[in-house]
């Protein structure tokens, strides 16, 4: 298929975001729709509508594993494809042990025309080309003046979703092993509207908040002083980058982070994305 040429790029290129879970698909769209294109976003991710897709030209899909039958589908249709891959996709992919599934997945990249990745590295898990391209934030949330009021109350904010799994992924043990050597650091471990945090934890120092709501994130952060982040699955989060424009102090995987990747600004996002859709 020829790649998109520029005037089509914009308001003629119609766009279906794909994507179970907030905020990263429906931001996209937000962003798209903001920076000119055409984009729309659903989260209706286990029956592709047909119908419905027939309306789109381009099927964005975010998160492998609930776009790949809407990447089918739209490929079966003749549309263009594109899956954006964050580190816990290109991980559990890589370490698919199930051959029939394997295979599924081969299928469903090759049938998408552009790869895009938040982080080089995750490229070699994939194996396949692809651009690198972070997920935009909204930059304007992090900066009002009302925020700059909210005195931080915490000391430390710890992402671990809900699940056994994800327990094991995101280093929960790690976490109370540090309040237990920090008696007196107060300690937040929250979770996040798909896989909220339930986890009993019997430590004085921990509270363990399910989900925040994404319009509320931005007071949520600063009521903390730090952000630890610590995986077995490191990919690039949007949470990164909101914690430093809230002001904490972040740690990702033992290492301090005190930059802010340019494509987090939504017009640099969209610049980029345009250039990926002329190249692929």
């Amino acid at each position: 298929m020829c790649p998109l040429t520029a005037p089509t790029l914009r308001k003629d290129l119609r766009i279906l975001v794909v994507g179970a879970g907030s905020p990263n698909a429906d931001i996209v769209a937000e962003v798209l729709t903001a920076n000119g294109f055409n984009a729309a976003w659903t989260d209706k991710i286990r029956f592709p509508n047909p119908f419905r897709l027939r309306k789109f030209d381009l099927i964005y899909g975010i998160y492998l594993q609930s776009c790949s039958r809407y990447i089918i589908v739209g490929k079966l249709l003749r549309k263009k494809t594109l899956i954006h891959f964050v580190g816990s996709d290109a991980y559990w992919m890589h370490r698919e042990r199930s051959k029939l599934r394997q295979l599924y997945w081969r299928i469903v990249l090759r049938f998408t025309d552009i790869v895009l990745y938040v982080s080089p590295h995750l490229q070699s898990f994939v194996g396949h080309q692809g651009f690198v391209l972070p997920f935009p934030i909204a930059l304007s949330e992090f900066r009002s003046e009302k925020l700059e009021l909210i005195k931080p109350s915490r000391d430390v904010l710890y992402y671990c979703p809900g699940g056994e799994k994800n327990a094991e992924i995101y280093r929960l043990p790690w976490i109370l092993d540090y309040a237990e050597h920090h008696p007196t650091e107060k300690i937040t471990i929250l979770g996040n509207v798909t896989h909220p945090a339930q986890y009993h934890i019997d430590l004085p120092n921990v509270e363990v908040v399910p989900y925040v709501e994404r319009t509320k994130m931005p007071s949520f952060y600063r009521q903390h002083k730090k952000l630890i982040r610590m995986t077995t699955e490191d990919g690039l989060p949007r949470m990164l980058s909101e914690a430093l424009l809230s002001g904490l102090v972040v740690m990702f995987n033992g290492n301090e982070v005190n930059q802010i990747p340019p494509e987090r600004d939504p017009h640099s996002f969209a610049l980029a994305f345009g250039k990926a859709l002329e190249s692929g």
